[in-house]
């Protein structure tokens, strides 16, 4: 049996590590002392006191053995493996018998020659293109189709570097998937300060504007109240151009003069010099809307800011680099403290946002950057595919066959063709526009989360609603970044018929069918054809890699040249597709990651049409309401005015432990004020019964009719609850389910801080609970403003746990405001907080101490967050000039956490 290493482990420093392999290749089990320690991990023992960890992974037939981790001396809670809360007694262990245990993780690739494998969210093992590139020293390009594993790869790579890394791309989506990643599996390197960033909080990082960026939907409102007047009609191209060549080619200039743009090449604009006047004439009106609307445009802000960017990164990786423009580009590596040390990544065959891009430009631009030789080759291809199937990724091949015969190689880091490594052959159905047809596909698939509908243009997915009832419809805008079984293109060539008749003229069967790419460029350099048709032929490539299996293309002209070039038949006979129908479960799932993709169109549509969310028949008790609430509960000399609006206020504070509100209806002399306990008994029996209890029903049936989201009567959200009543079952479910974390009750606290501040009141749940919620309930990252730049405290820094603790606990340690007063925390309060939380590692007040001085706002330190404010000996506070990001709008931090101001 193969045994692989973990690429972080050294072999040479694990003792007895070459005599323990041999015994773990011979299956000898016993001799190697192997005992199950969890769910498939094992410990095999090198000597008295140290062990080793590793799990059986299986890729086909073939089953290995996986080292994970070295444990010395027995310190298996040190362990980043094990579960959170597994405790482990050796002497209790159960011996393995001999023989392979059935149970064993599932690869999707292991190369039968590498000794090693990397470690995500899950196990990789790359193949010998991935591990050459691996190998590399930055600085270098890596360029790959949807599924080739570049993302992945480039995440491995940045374990290795040291100091203030940044991972920065243009989807927030993206942003937090990578995230994700490179932090599965409880991955820790105190040797690195990682930023995932998107370029918008990139830009924020440097300065927080106070306009909003101008998108291309916001671009395309405006534009239709020119569209006559101008004779320009295509507002992709326009924005292309406004985008890609006038503001964001020119990093040194920025936007472009009237006499610059003039003077421009043939192929370095779409438009012809006749239209040149113009578009330049209508993008100054651009400007000039920019500043009436409070919008800013990415590039002219990208600029501005040139001189307020200083180094201050050791490392960058930019993801989908294809999306940048050269203004953004460039701005981004001005923060590279030493220019060379930067991997970028992406594909330009997947450019559906316009922004003029090509490798070439690319290249020319880092070899004047970084100081490297031009002879110096710094691109790499990836080219096998682990997502596609084979049948659509010999459909995306002949897309770029015919791309290259029809405009000529764009540049040789395009220049490629994929490999599918998928087992799945999938297939590629041509179906007619008729409606016993689309009737027919309609019927079997609108119940199914593994079906979705992508249209060219925004405009046609109103006909796409006449034919198919799903709610998965999308632009091929909003296509890119999905990721779906089965992708029906409907009306995808015919609704441009004419631009994809004239993009397959003089192309020959012959140059689309078969054989590799020649790398020839286009040979009359007048021709603007790609620039032209460049969306088009993109549009098509990512719309068909969107599909892991199956493709249905549904046209109302199934008989055009295009796709007898491709080699795609009209289906003949009727569709062998069996009734689709997923879960309510797995359409809140979708809904969910749909919204964080920013698609909230679709899904909106899932929760009015699938789930049918009602809404709640009372109103939240929201931060306003609670203002009013209060007022209107006690007269003016202090006096119970209102015993109902009473009642509903100190239910609402004994809910949150708000002992200021508390503290003034006893004054008041409210009786069930002197009764917390048993008042609080009765608040559950009303209103929280499904919290209290395993069973998840009551909750499920709850949030199926509102919501996963839903606020109850006090603005609680069920993740909410389910944290202030210690529930991980329900909490589970409702983390499956796609709830968020980081919605703020009232208050202004998400479910991980409550669950931070039930832990200082309650032992029993602390003991019994903490452990299962904290992972569940931890939000990725706190986001906030210092000095006017965006500060992103990731989850696995001190410095968050700090500042959610003190949040949590705020109005309870201080209920008459601590801006009236000099309360604030110790090293000493803090360690008294955190101890009971158990996380694995002893809180120090010395520790503590230093992290709260080295992070003052007038500190001198180069990782300083700014987060705290001395305001005595030893005494801090969090800094009053601090902004939180609630959705999208900030919030002075005193002003979201103090509802009694």
């Amino acid at each position: 049996m193969r045994v692989l290493l973990y690429n972080q482990l050294d072999a040479a420093r694990i003792p007895k590590f070459v005599k323990m392999k041999a015994l773990l290749e011979k299956e000898d089990f016993r001799s190697a002392e192997v005992k199950k320690v969890d769910d498939n991990l094992y410990r095999a023992r090198l000597d008295k006191s140290n062990r080793i960890l590793f799990c059986f992974g299986r890729y086909q037939d073939d089953i290995c053995i996986l080292v994970l981790e070295y444990i010395k001396r027995h310190a298996y809670e040190k362990s980043r493996f094990l579960r959170r809360g597994v405790t482990v007694d050796e002497a209790k262990l159960p011996i393995v018998s001999p023989g392979v245990p059935e149970e064993a993780t599932e690869l999707s690739y292991l190369n039968p020659e590498l000794p090693t494998f990397n470690v995500l969210d899950k196990i990789i093992s790359f193949d010998d293109r991935q591990d050459e590139v691996f190998s590399l020293t930055p600085p270098f390009l890596v360029v790959g189709s949807a599924g080739s594993g570049k993302t992945v790869l480039t995440l491995e790579k940045m374990k290795e570097a040291v100091g203030g890394v940044l991972y920065v791309t243009r989807s927030p989506y993206l942003v937090d998937n990578s995230r994700s990643l490179y932090y599965g599996m409880n991955y820790e390197n105190d040797d690195q300060e990682v930023s995932f960033l998107s370029f918008h909080e990139f830009l924020e990082s440097i300065h927080v504007p106070a306009t909003r960026e101008m998108l291309f939907t916001d671009f395309a409102r405006w534009f239709s109240r020119h569209r006559v007047a101008t004779g320009l009609k295509d507002p992709y191209q326009l924005f292309e151009e406004f985008n890609g060549v006038i503001s964001g080619s020119s990093p040194e200039r920025g936007c472009l003069s009237r006499d610059e743009y003039l003077a421009l090449g043939i192929r370095q604009s779409i438009y012809s010099h006749e239209d040149r006047e113009k578009v330049h004439d209508l993008f100054e009106k651009y400007r000039a809307h920019l500043k009436d609307s409070g919008h800013h445009d990415a590039n002219m802000l990208s600029h501005r800011y040139r001189d307020l960017v200083t180094p201050r990164w050791d490392f960058i990786v930019v993801d989908e680099v294809q999306d940048f423009t050269n203004v953004q580009l460039d701005l981004v590596m001005r923060s590279l403290r030493d220019r060379r040390r930067f991997i970028l990544c992406g594909d330009s065959n997947q450019i559906v946002h316009p922004n003029f891009f090509s490798w070439a430009g690319l290249r020319q631009y880092f070899y004047g950057l970084s100081g490297v030789d031009q002879p110096v080759n710094l691109t790499r291809v990836l080219n096998t595919n682990y997502r596609n199937s084979s049948g659509v990724t010999e459909l995306a091949n002949r897309i770029l066959r015919l791309k290259r015969a029809r405009f000529g190689s764009v540049d040789r880091e395009s220049n490629f063709l994929v490999k599918s490594r998928g087992d799945n052959a999938g297939a590629v159905a041509l179906l007619p526009n008729r409606p016993d047809v689309t009737g027919q596909l309609d019927d079997k698939t609108r119940q199914s989360t593994r079906f979705a509908i992508v249209v060219m243009h925004n405009d046609q997915k109103a006909e796409a609603k006449r034919s198919f009832r799903t709610p998965l419809i999308f632009s091929i805008q909003e296509a890119k970044g999905l990721e779906y079984e089965n992708m029906i293109l409907y009306d995808f060539v015919s609704g441009d018929e004419a631009r994809f008749r004239e993009m397959v003229l003089d192309v020959a069967p012959e140059d689309v069918m078969g054989g590799e790419l020649k790398y020839a460029r286009a040979r009359d350099k007048s021709d603007k054809s790609l620039e032209i048709f460049k969306f088009h032929i993109n549009a098509l490539y990512v719309a068909v890699t969107r599909a892991v299996a199956n493709v249905y293309l549904v046209e109302s002209n199934p008989g055009q040249r295009l796709f007898d070039l491709l080699g795609i038949k009209v289906l003949d006979g009727r569709l062998d597709l069996e009734v689709q129908q997923s879960s309510l479960a797995e359409w809140q799932r979708e809904a969910s990651l749909l919204e964080r993709q920013g698609k909230t169109e679709q899904a909106e549509e899932i929760r009015n049409r699938i789930l049918g969310i009602q809404e709640t028949p009372w109103q939240p008790l929201t931060p306003d309401r609670l203002r009013v609430l209060t007022e209107e509960a006690f007269a003016a000399n202090n006096k119970i005015r209102a015993k109902k609006k009473a009642l509903r206020l100190f239910e609402y504070a004994l809910l949150g432990h708000d002992r200021a509100r508390l503290s003034r209806l006893l004054l008041a002399d409210f009786r069930p004020a002197r009764r917390l306990e048993q008042s609080l008994k009765i608040l559950v029996q009303k209103y929280f019964m499904p919290y209290s209890v395993k069973r998840t029903e009551a909750v499920r049936a709850l949030f199926e009719r509102y919501g996963v989201d839903y606020r109850d009567t006090f603005n609680y959200t069920p993740l909410m609850l389910a944290a202030r009543f210690g529930n991980p079952g329900v909490a589970t479910m409702l983390v499956e389910m796609g709830a968020d974390r980081k919605l703020v009750n009232s208050a202004g606290l998400n479910a991980f801080q409550i669950m931070l501040r039930e832990t200082t009141v309650n032992a029993r749940y602390t003991r019994r609970i903490v452990p299962d919620l904290y992972r569940l309930l931890v939000p990725g990252d706190l986001t906030l403003t210092v000095n006017d730049k965006l500060l992103k405290l990731d989850s696995h820094k001190v410095e968050f746990l700090f500042c959610q603790l003190i949040m949590a606990v705020f109005n309870m340690m201080f209920p008459d405001n601590m801006r009236r007063s000099a309360h604030g925390f110790r090293a000493a309060d803090i360690v008294r907080l955190l101890d009971p939380l158990a996380l694995g590692r002893k809180f120090t007040r010395g520790y503590v101490s230093g992290v709260l001085a080295r992070n003052e706002v007038d500190r001198d330190y180069a990782y300083n967050r700014r987060v705290f404010r001395r305001i005595g000996h030893g005494l801090y506070v969090l800094n009053p000039q601090m902004r939180i990001r609630i959705s999208n709008d900030w919030f002075p931090i005193y002003d979201l956490l103090d509802p009694m101001e």
